[in-house]
């Protein structure tokens, strides 16, 4: 039991620097195999089975399940708490669902709304649902560090396909998604608000799904 303890906490520790820098080598390969648009998304499938892979093999499945639950009442602090989980949807809808959801069309949203789901929920169970499982609790290990991790991780997909935006627009919003929703997960012990507003967030994505997810027309046909 205290062996497995050890090897829990010394994969959680050492998982922010590891995942970014094993997913490099992933994402040029799929890159490499099937082409800069195929590669794009088979690199983040590949994320995705690790975020979970990681996630089952450290937190365990039945202390990640739980970590689902409906949080007891809010801690104090509680108008802090919503402030920072509505504040990334709130930008996400300002810059991209409005600006885009026209043009990018009803499709290009319902594949969004998958795609968001799907990225959220696995990024989650890894970045917040780890820490959270192995150290409750800890500033450090069970906050800060996953959230500089996953703010890293971003620099991957971006170094494949920039976004139109640029890369510090991107970084700034996974660094206050990755501070903010860390502290949450650790304030209130749950994954469940986190994850429904970071896939709120993720679903305001319609420019992304339609450039980099959905089929193209040829380019006599647009």
């Amino acid at each position: 039991m205290e062996a497995s303890a050890t090897w829990r906490r010394a994969a959680a520790a050492v998982m922010p620097a590891v995942v970014p820098a094993l997913m490099v080598p992933v994402f040029r390969y799929t890159v490499r195999r099937f082409g800069k648009r195929r590669g794009y998304q088979a690199g983040f499938g590949a994320y995705w089975a690790l975020c979970w892979g990681l996630a089952l093999a450290v937190a365990g499945r039945r202390r990640l399940v739980d970590l689902w639950r409906v949080p007891g009442p809010a801690p104090q602090g509680r108008l802090v708490m919503w402030s920072i989980l509505l504040v990334p949807p709130a930008g996400a809808i300002a810059t991209e669902l409005i600006p885009n959801a026209r043009k990018a069309g009803p499709t290009a949203a319902l594949a969004a709304v998958g795609i968001g789901l799907t990225n959220a929920l696995a990024e989650e169970a890894l970045w917040r649902g780890v820490p959270l499982a192995v150290f409750p609790g800890r500033k450090i290990l069970g906050w800060l560090w996953p959230s500089l991790g996953f703010t890293a991780w971003h620099l991957v997909p971006l170094a494949v396909r920039p976004h139109p935006r640029g890369r510090w627009p991107v970084l700034l919003g996974a660094g206050l998604i990755g501070v903010g929703y860390g502290w949450a997960a650790q304030r209130s012990g749950s994954l469940l608000y986190v994850s429904l507003a970071h896939a709120a967030t993720d679903s305001c994505g319609v420019r992304a799904a339609r450039n980099a997810w959905l089929p193209q027309a040829p380019a006599g046909q647009k």
